[in-house]
Formats: C-alpha cells, structure tokens, sequence
C-alpha cells in the first residue's frame, strides 16, 4: 500500500513540474531576444560609413587586387594597371576615431623636421708595403635634417665631418682604398655635405631633385656595390671610376618613371662646386635603367654616358659611357657588375674599367641581417693600372650599431706618392658605424 501511495502522489505531481519548466525556457528566451535586439541597435549606432579613395590592380583577365599581386605580376604575367576608386566601407565608431587622429599625427609629422645621423670609424693597416708597414684611422660623422615644406617634397641637409687620410697616404693607390675619407678630403671641419629639395610629381612618375647633392645617389647607382658605410670600401666598388662625377657641388637632376620596368633620368652638375659654372662647361649625365625578373629573379640593368669637363682645367672635354647591373642569383646571392669606358681631350688612347663580384645575405641562420661580398676591379688609365680585389663580412652587434671586418689586396698599380710599383699590398681593416 505504501508503494502505491508514493506512485499516486508523483502522477499527480508531474503536470506541475513540466509547466513550471516550460515557463522558465520560455522566459530565458523571451531575455535572450531582448539582448540580441539590444545588441543589433547598439551595433547600428556604433558603425559609421565612410567614403575613402583606395587603390587598386586590374589584370588583363579581369582580375581586381586590393594590392600588388605575388611578384607584382598578374597571372598572365603582364604588369597590373594602378588605379584610384571611391568604395563606402564601414568602420566601428572607435575605427574611424582612430584613423582620424592617426591621420592628424601623420600631418603633424610631416611638418617637423626630422634629425638622424652617424658616425663611423674605420682602422686599416697597410702590409707588404715597400714604405713600411702603418695602421691608419679614420672617422666621420653626418647629421641630417629631413622636412617636408610642401606636399609630395622632401627637403634634405647633410652635415659631415671627417678627419684622417687613410692608407693612401703611403700606397698612393688609383682606386682609391678608403671612400670615406675621400668625400671631403682631409678636414675636421664640418661641411654642407648635401642641401637639396626633392619633389614628386604625377604620382612619382616623374622626381625632381634640386641643390647641392650627389648625382651618384642618382646614377651608377648597384644594389650590391654603391655604399661605402657598409658594402665595399674602395672607390672602384662603389662607383665606376670612369663615371668621372665633380665632387658634391650645386646641380639638379630629372627622372622619370614610366612604370616598374624601365626608368630614364638626366642630371647636370658644376664640375668644380662652383656656381660660376653652373650655366656653361657642366658635367651632364643622362642614363636608361631597365628592371626585371630573369628566371623568376630580380635585376637591375643601367646604361649611363656623360659629358663634362676637367675641374683643373675647364676647357678640356672628357666624355664615358658605362653599364651597372645586378642581378639575384639565389634566394640569398646577388652578383653585380660594371663596366666603362672614357676619354679626356689631348689623350692618344681610352681609359676603361670594369668591376665584378657578389654578395651573401645571412650567411648563418642565427645572424639574418648579416652579410659578407668578394669583389675583383681593374682600371687601366692612359699612363696607369691597377688590379685589386676586397672582401668584407658585416655583422650587427644591435640595430643601430655594426661592424665590419674588411680586406683589401692591391695586386698590381702604381704610387703615386713614391712613383713606385705597389705589388701585392694587403690592407686588412676594421669599421664600425653606429646610426640614431
């Protein structure tokens, strides 16, 4: 009987339970309504449209890119039209705050004047030498200051100091065995190494450079063989010798860029930093650059040629032409070379020079930054030679602060200090350049 009581009472129960639980899901869901419609007006008030002007590629075939496609290249392999198109996109109310005070700190930047500069230092020792063995130091220091006076302009200032003569002091090499004591000569001054203003035209098609300034940042210019503060250091490896440039001087220069291909620009120069100059007997350089993509590896091909005159004496012409190419071997490889040929007025005979040698990035895989290059040059003048070699390995301690091991071997030339032979001269070196 008791079984059966028990039984009776929870039949009777059951309906009651079963209600109260179908009342509860029914409010949870009615609650779970109300958010999800309090969420929804939430996220309409807090999404804002904005019309923006972007870029994009379109291919042959159709094929629209936000950006660049892989190689720059379209599927056909063709090269992409750029284009600039309106779309709505819609940002989060904080999103569009954000771009907005991103976009008047970048205004605000672009309206200060940016300072940066470097100093380098650089041990060399001259061995085998007929003048006797001797350890030579050098160093320099640039301060820059970068403004932006008007839009799509650029104007630059180079400060420079440099102090010690290097080893051609005693070697009296032709190439030239330190550049960077070379561009100011023997001076602790300090100097207006550069001053120029820079403008961009037609969407960079077309750059305009103006002032005091370097036309070798312009011309000549190798990816692998064009930067003595941390590539190779002699002269004949950071430009041709037959390029023949006056010294930083006032000038201007035009390029024009009608695509990622094919580049041509033309530059002018005083021969002797002299504005008296600067309206007859200049220096004058015009030059093809070429870019592309031999299997499926990226190169640069320059053909450059040039006019100008002696600075120790005006009246006499001299004339080059010359190529400057590299191109990626490996992943990691790039070789480059040079070649040119010129001559003076009054010579019986051409002067030529031509350069090779290759470059490896991130030899170790623990050391990705750095770097080590071989390169071999020989230029032969009308009355002087000379063949040398250099190799060097550059290592970053830190971001901002690197050393460099360097050896140079002057096979064969000319002193030019004792008037006799060098032979075999070794010049092993030690650089350090810190940047802020």
């Amino acid at each position: 009987m008791r079984w059966g009581f028990w039984i009776i009472l929870w039949l009777l129960t059951m309906p009651c339970v079963s209600i109260a639980q179908e009342k509860n899901e029914q409010e949870k869901r009615s609650l779970q309504e109300r958010v999800n419609a309090l969420e929804e007006r939430l996220g309409k008030l807090d999404r804002v449209e904005v019309v923006k002007q972007v870029r994009e590629y379109v291919c042959p075939g159709g094929e629209i890119y936000d950006s660049l496609p892989p190689g720059g290249r379209c599927p056909d392999g063709s090269v992409p039209d750029e284009r600039a198109t309106f779309r709505k996109l819609s940002f989060s109310r904080r999103e569009s705050i954000s771009e907005k005070i991103e976009a008047a700190l970048e205004e605000a930047e672009g309206k200060r004047v940016a300072v940066g500069g470097s100093a380098r230092g650089i041990l060399q020792q001259v061995a085998h030498n007929p003048a006797g063995d001797q350890l030579f130091a050098t160093g320099s220091v640039d301060l820059f200051f970068l403004s932006r006076p008007m839009t799509l302009s650029t104007f630059f200032v180079d400060l420079e100091a440099v102090g010690g003569t290097g080893p051609d002091e005693v070697v009296g090499s032709l190439s030239r065995l330190n550049t960077d004591a070379e561009t100011l000569g023997v001076t602790d001054e300090v100097k207006v190494r550069e001053a120029w203003l820079h403008i961009r035209l037609f969407r960079d098609h077309l750059q305009i450079v103006g002032g005091k300034f370097d036309l070798t940042n312009y011309f000549d210019r190798n990816a692998m063989a064009n930067d003595e503060t941390a590539k190779f250091l002699n002269t004949a490896l950071v430009n041709n010798p037959l390029l023949k440039q006056p010294v930083n001087g006032p000038g201007g220069a035009i390029r024009y860029e009608a695509g990622r291909d094919w580049a041509f620009g033309l530059g002018v120069q005083s021969p002797n930093n002299s504005g008296s100059t600067i309206a007859e007997k200049v220096y004058t350089i015009a030059e093809f650059d070429f870019h592309a993509y031999p299997f499926s590896r990226e190169g640069n091909y320059r053909l450059w040629g040039r006019l100008g005159r002696v600075p120790e004496s005006l009246d006499k012409k001299t004339w080059g032409v010359g190529i400057s190419l590299d191109q990626q071997i490996t992943a990691r490889t790039t070789a480059f070379a040079r070649v040119g040929v010129g001559r003076t007025e009054d010579d019986d005979k051409s002067a030529h020079a031509w350069s090779t040698g290759f470059e490896v990035r991130s030899p170790f895989p623990t050391w990705t930054r750095d770097r080590f290059g071989i390169a071999f040059s020989r230029q032969v003048e009308v009355q002087r030679l000379e063949s040398m070699g250099e190799g060097y390995y550059h290592h970053y301690l830190t971001d901002r602060f690197a050393v460099a091991f360097d050896l140079q071997w002057l096979f064969s030339g000319t002193n030019s200090v004792t008037g006799q032979k060098n032979e075999h001269v070794v010049i092993p070196g030690f650089r350090t350049a810190i940047n802020f």
